[in-house]
């Protein structure tokens, strides 16, 4: 077995795109890949180390206070809304006539 070591790009299209040495014989081949890291990858794209997927699944809850300091209250008034039930009727006649033809 031969063992060749080349630098190669993963295309928009999904392809590797990698230049081979003149000579190779033909037939089939064992591929690996390692994945460099690229400064120029969106961090979304970036495959997550095993330290990053077990630190946000970490839970750590808040105390009520810190909920509240935070600002993560209210709901219904933010929106204008003062009365829920009423709120819930319209919606409902909103999908009705939505609906209809």
């Amino acid at each position: 077995m031969t063992l060749i070591q080349l630098t190669g790009k993963i295309n928009d299209h999904g392809q590797l795109e990698v230049e081979l040495p003149k000579g190779l014989p033909t037939g089939a081949v064992h591929v690996t890949l390692e994945i460099t890291p690229a400064t120029d990858i969106p961090w979304e794209e970036r495959p997550w180390t095993d330290e990053e997927v077990a630190s946000l699944s970490k839970i750590e809850p808040k105390t009520g206070a810190e909920i509240v300091a935070a600002g993560h209250i209210g709901g219904w008034e933010e929106y204008g809304i003062t009365d829920s039930v009423e709120w819930i009727e319209n919606q409902r006649q909103k999908r009705r006539e939505k609906r209809e033809w």
